[in-house]
């Protein structure tokens, strides 16, 4: 992974809890839809979603 992919990755988690806390997502495919609205592309919300769905239960 380049360092620019990483920072992609990086900023698409930190987007992802952060649409978790406040906008109330309860499943992969509401949080995957809101991260790709916001202009990731699937590669990157895939595996995102994947990284955060164990928390999404606990925030929200």
């Amino acid at each position: 992974m380049t360092e620019t992919q990483s920072s992609v990755h990086l900023s698409c988690f930190i987007e992802a809890i952060a649409l978790v806390k406040h906008e109330q997502c309860a499943t992969r495919d509401e949080l995957k839809a809101l991260l790709e609205k916001k202009g990731y592309l699937d590669e990157v919300t895939s595996q995102t979603v994947e990284e955060v769905d164990p928390q999404l239960l606990v925030v929200s």
